[in-house]
């Protein structure tokens, strides 16, 4: 059984219905005792009491089984004050210096994210009426108004919207305000999202939204409780998000906009949410999807490495003190060889698990840590997988997993850690860590088009150097191009003590920022065409006239992919398409099988990476505002050695946390024995 569903069966009572992910094998209706909720290719979502979970895994029919996985917002920096807008200069934020005609008008914009301010002018009509022909909130259970079959949640419809923005409190009126449940307090990332891909700039000083004239329809994302942790969403509720999308688009030409993922998993496009989503864009023309490909390029939660036959490789995986969430930890490595795994925990425990095995961690008073999981032959990628769940109770520090190869034939290994919702997020060494294969889960599917970001305030154009690099596992490219995500001006959400004079705009960066740009692109270019494009047409046509950067040409940049965002030539590329006859419509449904085939790219084989530009040769990747916790990273490499360099990091840590005077002291007194400037650092 899946790691996280075996820890989802043992979390609670097994007479509560919980939602799960199933691939099923073709032709089949639900197993007994299993209710389907929405349907894409060989994956469903569906819901099952928790203690039916082995009887279902158990079906014959069922191929893979799944738990919800969280999914998070990828912004890693905090707003930043719009009245500073001056500093930064219009250049990554204005509208193509073309005129274009289009503005998106009669297209789709469909949205899943977190916090929608339903009442900035910049989603709203002149007459003053919403553009959004609906919200659906995720979050809650029982309500009336929850959309069938999902039954959670609560529909808001235009008509709801518009009477609530005619009352003198839209928020309370209508039930929805875009801050409730948002741990960030600002409620802000869907509000800015959705402005830089469609907002009509309505709110004086606004300089983005492309497709101005689209209509809007927008998701709010809602977690259940995973491993006592509360996310912002999970990947059965952006799956059903996408669902009721599809559903409101019934036929019409629709651009899908995410900006969320999360890092764990194998990163071949083969996990039951990506296989989905791919069978989702396979049904018929005029459905696209664009996603952000993450911010993990730079925060030390990917490693990979190699092992020979009887060969030893100990990775080390740092918990911060302040940390007071769950943590995983995820290895994947071929089904042809065999490993042994070691875990040790910071006091000197060692827990092991051969293949096939489970283990559980206990501390030595008996309190529970977690588990080690050791599974052969997971389902959907045929890969083996290593997977270790840290309880808040797990002791912090260094923990250390220590990967021995038995059997080898092929050897390579990739190490993920799944992303925290909180700010004291575990990591692995700084000189194991590798910035390549960092683009999330989600983005790696086959059809999906996933965005990296760039500095478009400066004339070379550098990388952010946050945004998540390729290639995928199996060495295909993600991103496949890149747009303006550093710095970028756009609309903020509605405050909770309403506005006070400020401006209703914030300064973001991220992919999340980047790519609302090609949703708004591609929604122009739908109109432009005058048809429903399909996905391989949109690819084909952003790449295509996408601006080249230094490396030769065709070949392709594990951080820029085949190059930068050209809105004005994406447009112009449609509308000539428009002028040829549509190709012949092919089988609304395709077989699985033909699911995973690189149809954007003929002349690149499946499992065959393309010819990467040196990364080295491309512009400088541009310097982000560093947090606290970036600050103590850098500062590592002035340190003698990295022990002394993890005790920094967690005695500033505990200080930017607030822990009690006695740790505050004894946390200080450790580091009066550091030299070469430690001082001055843990001052900082």
């Amino acid at each position: 059984m899946d790691p996280a569903l075996q820890e989802l069966y043992e979390s609670g009572s097994k007479r509560d219905e919980v939602s799960i992910i199933l691939r099923l094998e073709p032709n089949v209706s639900a197993p007994d005792g299993v209710r389907i909720v929405a349907r894409f290719g060989p994956i469903v979502t569906a819901r099952v009491l928790r203690g039916d979970i082995p009887r279902t895994w158990d079906n014959d029919h069922v191929f893979s089984m799944k738990a919800p996985r969280p999914v998070t917002p990828q912004a890693p920096f905090e707003d930043q004050a719009a009245d500073e807008s001056s500093v930064f200069g219009e250049a990554a934020n204005s509208r193509p210096s073309v005129s274009l005609p289009e503005d998106g008008s009669g297209v789709l914009v469909g949205v899943c994210d977190w916090g929608i301010d339903f009442t900035h002018p910049n989603f709203r009509h002149p007459d003053g009426s919403t553009r959004l022909r609906m919200l659906w909130d995720q979050r809650g259970h029982g309500d009336p108004s929850a959309p069938a079959p999902y039954n959670y949640g609560r529909l808001h419809t235009r008509e709801a919207i518009n009477a609530a923005l005619a009352t003198s409190d839209p928020c309370a009126t209508l039930g929805y305000h875009p801050q409730s449940g948002d741990p960030n307090n600002t409620g802000s990332h869907g509000t800015h999202v959705t402005d830089i891909a469609a907002g009509n700039r309505r709110e004086p000083g606004s300089v983005v939204g492309l497709a101005s004239g689209s209509e809007l329809l927008f998701v709010h994302l809602a977690a259940q409780r995973l491993h006592e942790l509360e996310n912002l969403g999970d990947s059965i509720s952006l799956l059903e998000g996408l669902d009721m999308i599809r559903r409101q688009a019934a036929g019409q030409s629709c651009v899908m906009h995410l900006s969320a993922g999360k890092t764990a998993g194998p990163h071949r496009g083969d996990t039951p949410v990506e296989v989905a989503v791919d069978a989702m864009l396979a049904g018929e023309p005029g459905l696209v999807l664009v996603q952000s490909v993450g911010n993990y390029a730079d925060t030390a939660m990917h490693a990979h490495a190699r092992i020979g036959p009887s060969q030893t490789y100990k990775l080390d995986w740092l918990i911060p003190r302040a940390d007071r969430t769950p943590n995983e930890l995820e290895i994947w490595y071929s089904g042809q060889d065999v490993f042994d795994v070691t875990l040790v925990a910071p006091d000197g425990q060692r827990f092991t698990a051969a293949l096939d095995e489970r283990n559980t961690l206990r501390g030595a008073g008996g309190e529970a840590w977690g588990n080690l999981y050791h599974r052969k032959h997971e389902p959907n990628s045929g890969m083996n997988h290593i997977d270790i769940f840290l309880y808040p109770a797990a002791p912090a520090n260094r923990w250390q997993v220590v990967v021995y190869g038995r059997e080898v034939f092929d050897g390579r290994f990739h190490a993920w850690i799944e992303r925290d919702v909180g700010r004291h997020q575990s990591r692995f060494s700084r000189q194991q860590a590798s910035p390549r294969f960092t683009t999330n889960t989600i983005c790696n599917s086959f059809r999906a088009i996933a965005v990296g970001a760039y500095d478009a305030t400066k004339p070379e154009r550098p990388a952010a150097r946050f945004s998540s690099r390729g290639p995928t596992a199996d060495g295909r490219q993600k991103p496949e191009l890149v747009a303006p995500g550093y710095q970028i001006l756009a609309a903020r959400s509605l405050p909770r003590d309403g506005w006070q004079g400020e401006r209703k705009l914030c300064v973001k960066s991220g992919t999340s920022m980047a790519a609302p740009w090609v949703s708004g692109t591609v929604a122009l270019m739908m109109q432009a065409a005058g048809r429903p494009l399909t996905i391989n047409e949109v690819r084909r046509l952003l790449i295509g006239s996408a601006d080249p950067h230094q490396g030769p040409e065709g070949r392709s940049s594990s951080r820029l992919g085949y190059g930068y965002l050209n809105v004005a030539a994406a447009v112009a590329a449609a509308r000539a398409l428009a002028l040829q006859p549509p190709a012949a419509a092919g089988p609304a449904a395709q077989p699985f099988e033909e699911l995973t085939a690189f149809e954007s790219e003929p002349e690149f084989a499946h499992g065959y990476p393309p010819i990467w530009v040196e990364d080295g040769a491309l512009p400088a990747e541009v310097s982000a505002p560093l947090t606290e916790e970036e600050e103590v990273y850098q500062a590592e490499a002035t340190l003698d050695t990295e022990a002394e360099a993890d005790d920094l990091l967690v005695a500033v840590e505990d200080i930017a946390a607030g822990v009690d005077a006695q740790e505050l002291s004894e946390a200080l007194d450790d580091l009066e024995a550091f030299e070469d400037g430690s001082d001055e650092l843990a001052a900082e």
